[in-house]
Protein backbone atom coordinates (compact mmCIF):
# COMPACT_ATOMS: atom_id res chain seq x y z
CA UNK A 1 0.00 0.00 0.00
CA UNK A 2 2.59 2.31 1.08
CA UNK A 3 4.25 1.66 -2.52
CA UNK A 4 1.52 1.51 -4.33
CA UNK A 5 0.10 5.64 -3.02
CA UNK A 6 3.11 6.65 -4.07
CA UNK A 7 1.75 6.93 -7.79
CA UNK A 8 -1.17 9.13 -6.25
CA UNK A 9 1.19 11.50 -4.87
CA UNK A 10 3.73 11.31 -8.42
CA UNK A 11 0.14 12.35 -9.91
CA UNK A 12 -0.34 15.21 -7.78
CA UNK A 13 2.93 16.82 -8.20
CA UNK A 14 2.69 16.10 -12.12
CA UNK A 15 -0.56 18.58 -11.80
CA UNK A 16 1.10 21.42 -9.90
CA UNK A 17 3.87 21.45 -12.11
CA UNK A 18 1.34 21.94 -15.22
CA UNK A 19 -0.41 24.62 -12.69
CA UNK A 20 3.32 26.10 -12.08
CA UNK A 21 4.23 25.97 -15.45
CA UNK A 22 0.92 28.63 -16.46
CA UNK A 23 2.62 31.03 -14.30
CA UNK A 24 6.04 31.18 -14.59
CA UNK A 25 8.37 32.07 -17.89
CA UNK A 26 10.25 28.77 -19.51
CA UNK A 27 13.09 29.47 -17.83
CA UNK A 28 11.49 30.12 -14.10
CA UNK A 29 9.89 26.71 -14.96
CA UNK A 30 13.33 25.16 -15.47
CA UNK A 31 14.84 26.99 -12.45
CA UNK A 32 11.82 25.65 -10.26
CA UNK A 33 12.40 21.97 -11.49
CA UNK A 34 15.69 22.17 -10.52
CA UNK A 35 15.19 23.34 -7.19
CA UNK A 36 13.14 20.05 -7.20
CA UNK A 37 15.75 18.23 -8.07
CA UNK A 38 17.93 20.01 -5.38
CA UNK A 39 15.44 19.46 -2.48
CA UNK A 40 15.38 15.51 -3.61
CA UNK A 41 19.52 15.69 -3.11
CA UNK A 42 19.14 17.08 0.10
CA UNK A 43 16.40 14.92 1.60
CA UNK A 44 18.75 11.52 0.13
CA UNK A 45 21.33 13.27 1.90
CA UNK A 46 19.59 13.57 5.14
CA UNK A 47 18.42 10.03 5.08
CA UNK A 48 21.36 8.17 3.96
CA UNK A 49 24.19 10.17 6.29
CA UNK A 50 21.98 11.77 8.77
CA UNK A 51 20.19 8.97 10.18
CA UNK A 52 19.95 7.74 13.62
CA UNK A 53 22.07 4.93 13.23
CA UNK A 54 25.06 7.00 12.01
CA UNK A 55 28.52 7.66 13.92
CA UNK A 56 27.44 11.33 15.45
CA UNK A 57 30.44 12.67 13.08
CA UNK A 58 28.63 11.38 9.99
CA UNK A 59 25.22 12.40 11.15
CA UNK A 60 26.73 15.72 12.17
CA UNK A 61 28.08 16.38 8.22
CA UNK A 62 25.05 14.85 6.69
CA UNK A 63 22.92 17.09 8.89
CA UNK A 64 24.19 20.42 7.48
CA UNK A 65 25.37 19.69 3.81
CA UNK A 66 21.42 18.34 3.71
CA UNK A 67 20.27 21.66 5.27
CA UNK A 68 22.80 23.55 2.41
CA UNK A 69 21.84 21.72 -0.19
CA UNK A 70 18.22 22.30 0.97
CA UNK A 71 18.62 26.31 1.48
CA UNK A 72 20.46 26.26 -1.60
CA UNK A 73 17.02 24.57 -3.46
CA UNK A 74 14.90 27.19 -2.02
CA UNK A 75 17.32 29.95 -3.08
CA UNK A 76 17.56 28.69 -6.63
CA UNK A 77 13.52 27.92 -6.97
CA UNK A 78 11.84 31.20 -5.62
CA UNK A 79 10.28 33.11 -8.37
CA UNK A 80 12.60 35.74 -9.64
CA UNK A 81 11.33 39.06 -11.20
CA UNK A 82 11.58 38.94 -14.92
CA UNK A 83 14.39 40.71 -15.37
CA UNK A 84 13.69 41.64 -19.59
CA UNK A 85 10.95 41.39 -21.98
CA UNK A 86 11.37 39.51 -25.00
CA UNK A 87 9.85 40.57 -28.38
CA UNK A 88 8.83 37.34 -30.11
CA UNK A 89 10.89 36.74 -33.61
CA UNK A 90 9.54 37.33 -37.32
CA UNK A 91 11.27 38.87 -40.31
CA UNK A 92 8.50 41.54 -40.28
CA UNK A 93 9.57 42.47 -36.32
CA UNK A 94 12.82 42.58 -37.14
CA UNK A 95 12.17 44.66 -40.02
CA UNK A 96 10.12 47.09 -38.34
CA UNK A 97 12.55 47.50 -35.28
CA UNK A 98 15.07 48.10 -37.77
CA UNK A 99 12.97 50.50 -39.66
CA UNK A 100 12.67 52.47 -36.24
CA UNK A 101 16.21 52.66 -36.07
CA UNK A 102 16.33 50.52 -32.65
CA UNK A 103 19.42 48.55 -31.59
CA UNK A 104 18.35 44.94 -31.61
CA UNK A 105 19.38 41.67 -29.76
CA UNK A 106 18.25 38.72 -31.54
CA UNK A 107 18.74 35.52 -29.37
CA UNK A 108 17.65 32.21 -31.35
CA UNK A 109 17.06 29.68 -28.77
CA UNK A 110 15.39 26.67 -28.00
CA UNK A 111 14.25 25.31 -24.86
CA UNK A 112 16.29 22.08 -24.90
CA UNK A 113 19.69 24.22 -25.65
CA UNK A 114 21.51 24.15 -22.36
CA UNK A 115 24.00 26.00 -23.78
CA UNK A 116 21.63 28.87 -25.05
CA UNK A 117 19.78 28.79 -21.35
CA UNK A 118 23.42 29.24 -19.77
CA UNK A 119 24.36 32.00 -22.19
CA UNK A 120 20.75 34.02 -20.86
CA UNK A 121 21.68 33.24 -17.27
CA UNK A 122 25.24 34.74 -17.71
CA UNK A 123 25.02 37.54 -20.04
CA UNK A 124 21.37 39.04 -18.20
CA UNK A 125 22.05 38.57 -14.63
CA UNK A 126 24.57 41.59 -15.31
CA UNK A 127 23.47 44.63 -14.01
CA UNK A 128 25.88 46.37 -16.53
CA UNK A 129 24.32 44.51 -19.58
CA UNK A 130 20.57 45.41 -18.41
CA UNK A 131 21.68 48.64 -17.73
CA UNK A 132 22.92 49.14 -21.03
CA UNK A 133 20.33 47.80 -22.51
CA UNK A 134 17.67 49.86 -20.74
CA UNK A 135 19.86 52.78 -21.75
CA UNK A 136 19.74 52.42 -25.61
CA UNK A 137 16.25 51.24 -25.99
CA UNK A 138 17.83 47.95 -27.26
CA UNK A 139 15.00 45.71 -28.53
CA UNK A 140 14.96 42.08 -27.57
CA UNK A 141 13.86 39.30 -29.72
CA UNK A 142 13.86 35.56 -29.23
CA UNK A 143 13.30 33.13 -31.94
CA UNK A 144 11.97 30.27 -30.39
CA UNK A 145 13.27 26.84 -32.32
CA UNK A 146 11.86 24.75 -29.56
CA UNK A 147 9.57 23.32 -32.36
CA UNK A 148 11.88 24.00 -35.21
CA UNK A 149 9.67 26.78 -36.78
CA UNK A 150 10.50 26.29 -40.38
CA UNK A 151 10.88 30.21 -40.69
CA UNK A 152 13.57 30.28 -37.75
CA UNK A 153 15.35 27.77 -39.99
CA UNK A 154 15.44 29.66 -42.80
CA UNK A 155 16.77 32.41 -40.95
CA UNK A 156 19.24 30.05 -39.38
CA UNK A 157 20.96 28.78 -42.62
CA UNK A 158 21.12 32.43 -44.16
CA UNK A 159 23.26 32.90 -41.00
CA UNK A 160 25.14 29.60 -42.22
CA UNK A 161 23.96 28.17 -39.19
CA UNK A 162 22.54 24.89 -38.37
CA UNK A 163 21.43 24.70 -34.71
CA UNK A 164 21.41 27.12 -31.95
CA UNK A 165 22.78 29.03 -30.40
CA UNK A 166 23.00 31.91 -32.47
CA UNK A 167 23.05 35.13 -30.80
CA UNK A 168 22.92 38.51 -33.26
CA UNK A 169 22.99 42.10 -32.46
CA UNK A 170 22.19 44.95 -35.12
CA UNK A 171 23.15 48.40 -35.22
CA UNK A 172 21.31 51.24 -36.56
CA UNK A 173 23.20 52.16 -39.94
CA UNK A 174 24.65 49.10 -40.13
CA UNK A 175 23.09 46.54 -42.56
CA UNK A 176 24.61 43.23 -41.44
CA UNK A 177 24.16 42.02 -38.02
CA UNK A 178 27.38 40.95 -35.77
CA UNK A 179 26.98 36.95 -35.26
CA UNK A 180 27.94 36.42 -31.87
CA UNK A 181 30.28 33.87 -30.60
CA UNK A 182 28.18 30.39 -29.68
CA UNK A 183 29.18 30.82 -25.56
CA UNK A 184 28.32 34.75 -24.23
CA UNK A 185 29.85 36.86 -21.66
CA UNK A 186 28.56 39.84 -20.87
CA UNK A 187 31.50 41.52 -22.08
CA UNK A 188 31.10 39.96 -25.41
CA UNK A 189 27.31 41.30 -25.61
CA UNK A 190 28.29 44.93 -24.29
CA UNK A 191 30.95 45.02 -26.81
CA UNK A 192 28.55 44.38 -29.53
CA UNK A 193 25.80 46.40 -28.20
CA UNK A 194 28.56 49.17 -28.07
CA UNK A 195 29.63 48.62 -31.71
CA UNK A 196 33.03 48.02 -30.59
CA UNK A 197 35.22 44.94 -32.11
Amino acid sequence: LKQFMAFPLYATVGWLVYVLAGQLSGEGLLSALLAFTLLALGAWIYGRYGAPHRKPQTRRIGIVVSLLVLVAAFAYGYPKKETVTWIPWSPETIQQLRDDERPIYVDFTARWCATCQANKAVVFSSSEVLDTIAENDVALVKADWTNEDPAITRRLTELGKAAVPVNLVYLPGIEDPNILPETLTPGIVLRALRGEE
